[in-house]
């Protein structure tokens, strides 16, 4: 009798166990995002050449941030662009010139646009 009363009690947890982790498991399969839904937590954005380029975070679609610098005395200053979901004219950074300096950048979306999460480091002259 003690027997099955503890082989009881250990089944019943198991199956309680087993039926609160399967609920979990398939809670945690979601999915796979929208390539034309636009970037809402913060995500890391670079792009590095041997001439300078840059790294940073892209926030909520709409903001990035970052660190730019320029790698070669050759006359051009970096900048960076960022695109947006549906095309149209990047936005794009400030730039920095001069072999060894480095710029922090601040880079807003234009109203109403979101950035796709794509971005190119870019070279004109200075």
């Amino acid at each position: 009798m003690i027997k099955k009363r503890i082989f009881g009690a250990v089944a019943g947890s198991l199956f309680a166990v087993t039926a609160l982790a399967v609920p979990a498991a398939s809670a945690t399969t979601a999915a796979a995002p929208d390539a034309t839904v636009s970037i809402k937590a913060c995500s890391p954005w670079n792009d590095y050449r041997s001439e300078g380029g840059g790294s940073g975070q892209m926030c909520d679609g709409n903001h990035a941030t970052g660190t730019i610098y320029d790698a070669k005395a050759d006359g051009r200053c970096v900048f960076i662009k960022f695109y947006y979901i549906g095309g149209g004219e990047p936005a794009q950074s400030l730039q920095v010139g001069g072999a060894g300096t480095t710029r922090y950048i601040d880079v807003w979306a234009a109203p109403n646009r979101q950035f796709n999460g794509e971005v190119s480091a870019e070279w004109r002259s200075c």
